[in-house]
């Protein structure tokens, strides 16, 4: 199992009043505050989510920029949005007009300023109209024109507000995920080749080599591992001591996907 640490600028845009600070303020430290309060030039928040796959962990941190969203402001908008590396934006269901400012005048900004960054569609406060709402279709059609994820969403009552910064983050490390999955498809040709592999992944995760290195020969020693000729029982035995160091130093969830992943470079093998 391979483990990144990865940093990602993402910015939410949109007009003013449309919910960007209480979206932020709902996905960070979940809390909503209905009192409007207009953001003075930009404010960033910091958000660390862990991103599990098959052969992969990926420890994101999220730097959440939030732009002021009125338009005169083309200097401040331009000097943050340099370096973003994803797009939110937002749009207020309840004012359609907000909804087509998207459109004919936010992602225009975004793609001179930064060009073509990947990007969601968000129509915030639908606690206070329909998902069926006109505002909404209007939202969806224009997502769909440029093939983007779209949500409907509501900072006040927290709904899909995760799902939305989890969808930009996993669209900002599908490339990582892709070549992890290319990688992943090299199955070792032999158990020694397996066994080569499991120790490197270990020590690499466990972050310190030399008691990495010590663990794993404690370890392979009580599971009866010859690693000169291993066989399959003794390495099952070995990934699952392993996996209880893991549980220890990482956590239970990082543990627990490592072994099922190290788990699969032996399974071909079994009798």
């Amino acid at each position: 199992m391979e483990l990144k640490e990865i940093l990602k600028k993402i910015v939410l845009l949109g007009d003013g009043g449309v919910g960007k600070t209480s979206m932020i303020a709902r996905y960070v430290v979940d809390r909503f505050d209905d009192k409007y309060i207009a953001t003075i030039g930009t404010k960033v928040s910091r958000k660390d989510v862990q991103l599990v796959y098959p052969n992969l962990i990926v420890n994101l941190r999220m730097m959440i920029w939030d732009i002021l969203g009125q338009k005169e402001y083309s200097k401040i908008r331009s000097a943050s949005l340099t370096g973003a590396q994803g797009i939110i934006l937002v749009g207020d269901l309840s004012r359609p007009e907000t909804i087509t400012s998207l459109d004919e005048f936010w992602l225009p900004e975004t793609s001179k300023i930064v060009g073509h960054l990947p990007t969601i569609y968000v129509g915030n406060k639908l606690d206070l109209v329909s998902e069926e709402s006109p505002s909404s279709k209007l939202l969806e059609t224009s997502a769909a024109k440029k093939g983007a994820p779209v949500f409907l969403s509501s900072a006040k009552t927290g709904k899909n507000i995760e799902l939305v910064f989890r969808t930009i983050g996993e669209m900002l490390v599908s490339d990582l995920v892709l070549s992890a999955r290319k990688e992943k498809d090299n199955l070792p040709k032999t158990l020694t080749e397996a066994v080569d592999f499991i120790i490197q992944d270990f020590c690499a995760q466990y972050g310190d080599l030399e008691k990495a290195m010590l663990i794993v020969q404690h370890q392979f020693a009580e599971a009866k591992i010859d690693i000169r000729n291993p066989k399959y029982d003794s390495i099952l035995d070995g990934l699952d001591r392993l996996m209880n160091a893991e549980s220890i130093a990482l956590s239970e969830t990082v543990a627990r996907v490592n072994y099922d992943e190290r788990k699969k470079l032996i399974e071909h093998f079994k009798k």
